[in-house]
């Protein structure tokens, strides 16, 4: 009996993983329509929106895997598209340092309001309570993911 019971919460997870996903992919697809930036263009801007300005290496240390020619291909993408400024770096003279624009810092921050609007109304049918409650597992779960991702 327990056995049938965790294959239904495995499902009910699974039905959610993959609505979320959807839900995340046609919102992403908006962004990259918006931007006219592609996956990885798309990438590079939250990094540096997140963390920029920074060097080259630092950005490629933040998107493992990718090879360097690609990186720089994508950098110069987002630079003559207006998302990405160059400028000399101060401290090592023989590099460069980038920075989103604040058009691409305006676009990333409608589409983490977009995003938040999606969380907003999930949350719009829970209690204060169910709220909480909903932190709590999530808080679990993200650190048993973080160890599958890991691996």
């Amino acid at each position: 009996m327990r056995q049938n019971s965790d294959q239904q919460h495995i499902q009910t997870v699974l039905d959610f993983i993959l609505v979320l996903s959807d839900t995340m992919t046609r919102q992403k697809q908006l962004f990259e329509d918006e931007t006219a930036c592609s996956p990885e263009e798309t990438n590079v801007i939250r990094i540096l929106s997140q963390n920029g300005p920074l060097m080259v290496k630092e950005i490629g240390q933040a998107l493992p895997g990718m090879n360097f020619s690609k990186l720089t291909r994508i950098l110069d993408s987002l630079e003559k598209k207006g998302h990405v400024i160059r400028t000399l770096n101060q401290k090592d003279l023989r590099s460069f340092l980038l920075a989103p624009t604040e058009k691409s810092k305006q676009l990333l921050c409608k589409f983490m309001g977009d995003i938040g609007e999606v969380a907003q109304h999930m949350l719009s049918s829970l209690t204060p309570t169910e709220r909480l409650m909903l932190d709590q597992l999530f808080g679990k779960m993200q650190i048993n993911l973080r160890d599958i991702t890991s691996l």
